[in-house]
């Protein structure tokens, strides 16, 4: 509300106006206590009936004095269009005198519009505040309401997604680990084809699961980019590596080129870049059926103390997409028309997820298309030069193999799930190892007590007593074995549940379905450095990068020759 809006329009006077014909105007409208001067549309000055009946009581011909000798010569004057809220600190250094005789109101050229008593505008921006201090506490508590539903809704969607994770995991663990298991047999060409079927479906499941778990993630600004110093050449040539056995089967020429210099040594997410460049390599190859797909990459130089722009880029002779097709295609569950996912299948996530990621680390992704003519996609994002260089791991360690101890190793192996223990002893079969089972953390500790372990496997979820307490009480145990290295095996696998865990005193942390080469190298890590819980990292294993069943076959293929 303004001024404009209390202010009535009353009549004026000129400063020539006699204070006889005054009077004579107080007498006849006695509703009026003042009179506004006013000299060419400005207002000059205000008469009040105080002010003329002092002339009267002077005595004289005061009523043959024009009203200009005895007005009040200095109005309060104020534009119409000013706000209550303004009008009240006008108002408040004002003297007693002035506050009765009111203030004068004009327009935006600073002519006269009208007059208002001081303190009627004064007692309405007091309405006004309140009324709209009692708006703002309504809707302050509505949004408090609405954020709280919204709050619970979250809370709702993240438990569900936890819940669908680990429900899925568990039994994704059983099918993928015989699965696993039964490659380590000698198997007929026949009886392998049908097992890379079984993988290569678990794949595609354990790549949906992760898939939509990253994009709630990222949704719920809960995704974070852990930067870490890696090799980007060996990661960008590993992720190709990867594609290569499909690449040749379908007969597409699959190469990786490298253009300018710059250094090989920076510091990014290396899973987050793997997840980006296999999601834009894998559209690649998926819809490629002959030619090639080349992934050529740069790393600009930067000045010192400044991060380098990364550029990857993708380009494959495949079917392309026009216009209306790339407009929708970074949306979550689109692809460029329904025929694409009948023909190739797929939820329309990947590049989703992968623009996201790639804005999370200062880039993006940005494609070029045309039908029959191929596509090229083109991830940027920033990388610091990397503090070291690290030796690389050795061949031992990348191939899953962990070396024969000189004694047995001997395992606690925790786990209410039958078909979880039946995997884990599957995978530990030919390690020299003997296991002892529990089904829950009260046998385990009464295991603990009555023999001699090098390693615990513990499971998480489980009855009677579940693996939070367990660790609990093994740490706060004034028994040798308090110290014993302790691999969580889990399904569950949200963002922060690895840092959780190793807080509660894990020493390591695996995430369902299990790789049994992952497995072999934590159980080798964790004897080799004791209870020491493992460096807090991203975890890896909410990813489908991280679970590579794409190269499963070839690692079983060689354990089991």
């Amino acid at each position: 509300m303004k001024a404009g809006d209390i202010a009535r329009r009353v009549s004026f006077v000129t400063p020539e106006t006699l204070a006889g014909e005054i009077a004579v105007r107080f007498k006849n409208d006695a509703g009026v206590t003042t009179f506004p001067v006013v000299r060419a549309g400005k207002p000059v000055g205000l008469i009040t009936r105080d002010r003329l009946n002092s002339m009267r009581k002077a005595g004289g011909l005061w009523e043959r004095k024009p009203v200009a000798h005895f007005m009040n010569a200095a109005p309060i004057v104020i534009c119409e269009d000013m706000a209550l809220a303004d009008v009240s600190q006008v108002i408040a250094p004002m003297s007693r005198e002035s506050l009765f005789e009111g203030i004068v109101t004009v327009d935006a050229a600073g002519d006269y519009a009208g007059m208002a008593g001081a303190f009627e505008l004064f007692r309405t921006a007091i309405t006004v505040a309140e009324e709209r201090n009692r708006d703002l506490s309504s809707l302050a508590a509505r949004l408090a309401a609405e954020t709280q539903k919204a709050n619970d809704a979250s809370r709702a969607k993240s438990e569900f997604l936890a819940t669908m994770s680990h429900e899925i995991r568990t039994p994704l663990n059983g099918v993928l680990g015989m699965a696993q298991a039964l490659g380590m047999d000698a198997l007929s060409t026949d009886q392998r084809d049908k097992l890379n079927v079984i993988l290569n479906s678990g794949e595609t499941l354990t790549a949906l699961l992760n898939d939509i778990l990253d994009l709630s993630k990222i949704e719920a600004g809960k995704m974070e980019i852990s930067a870490v110093d890696s090799n980007l050449k060996a990661s960008l040539d590993r992720a190709v590596g990867l594609f290569e056995p499909i690449a040749r089967e379908k007969g597409i020429t699959l190469s990786v080129v490298r253009e300018g210099g710059g250094p090989d040594w920076l510091s990014f997410d290396r899973v987050r870049v793997h997840q980006c460049v296999t999601n834009l390599i894998s559209n690649a190859v998926k819809f490629t059926q002959s030619g090639r797909v080349d992934v050529r990459w740069s790393v600009a130089a930067a000045p010192k103390n400044t991060p380098h722009r990364v550029r990857v880029s993708v380009t494959d002779t495949g079917i392309g997409m026009n216009e209306q097709a790339l407009t929708r295609l970074f949306n979550a569950f689109t692809q460029a028309d329904g025929s694409t996912t009948r023909r190739f299948g797929g939820t329309g996530l990947g590049l989703a997820i992968t623009r996201k990621l790639a804005r999370l680390m200062s880039g993006d992704v940005h494609v070029s298309s045309a039908v029959g003519q191929g596509s090229t996609f083109t991830l940027t994002f920033e990388a610091p030069a990397a503090a070291r260089q690290l030796r690389p791991a050795p061949p031992e360690a990348e191939a899953g193999h962990m070396a024969e101890p000189q004694r047995p190793v001997r395992i606690l192996l925790v786990d209410d799930n039958a078909t979880n223990r039946q995997v884990a002893k599957l995978f530990l079969a030919r390690l020299q190892c003997e296991i002892v089972e529990a089904e829950n953390g009260v046998e385990a500790l009464e295991r603990l007590h009555a023999q001699h372990f090098d390693v615990v496997l513990l499971d998480v979820h489980m009855p009677v007593m579940d693996g939070c307490e367990a660790i609990r009480r093994i740490r706060a145990s004034d028994q040798p074995w308090r110290t014993l290295p302790v691999i969580a095996l889990t399904a569950d696998a949200m963002e922060g549940d690895r840092e959780r865990f190793v807080a509660m005193g894990m020493t390591d942390y695996l995430a369902k379905p299990i790789d049994r080469r992952v497995l072999l190298n934590k159980i080798h890590e964790a004897t080799a450095r004791g209870a020491e819980p493992a460096a807090v990292e991203p975890p890896k294993t909410a990813n489908a990068q991280d679970f590579d069943l794409s190269d499963i076959l070839s690692a079983i293929e060689t354990s089991a020759a």
